[in-house]
């Protein structure tokens, strides 16, 4: 249907269109290979949210590929005390998944410390 590049565009203007229904500003990173695809504010509750956006992806089983975050990510989450989320979009069914990570940051962490 759309080549890798054009699958993640789409991807990632679907997640834009989903956060800005649940009432967040998002902002898109300027680049093509940046440690962070879009950035969310909430508008009313001032909540930031950091995303790295992903195409569902099936195996022949029709279970999903699920993805972990690069060392880069796994760096800039430690040193710049923030969480980024993985979010999965379905390209031809719209669906976008954010599932709750098992593995708590040292955002997290210090967030529950709060």
């Amino acid at each position: 249907m759309y080549e890798k590049h054009g699958r993640g565009e789409v991807a990632s203007l679907i997640l834009h269109a989903h956060l800005i229904k649940e009432g967040y500003q998002v902002l898109k990173e300027d680049g093509s290979q940046g440690a962070i695809d879009l950035v969310a504010i909430h508008l009313e509750t001032g909540e930031v949210r950091f995303f790295d956006v992903k195409c569902i992806s099936r195996r022949q089983d029709g279970t999903k590929v699920n993805r972990i975050l690069s060392e880069r990510q796994r760096q800039l989450e430690t040193n710049g005390n923030i969480c980024i989320e993985l979010a999965y979009v379905d390209t031809e069914t719209y669906e976008v998944q954010i599932p709750k990570r098992r593995k708590t940051s040292k955002y997290e962490k210090d967030q529950e410390a709060a």
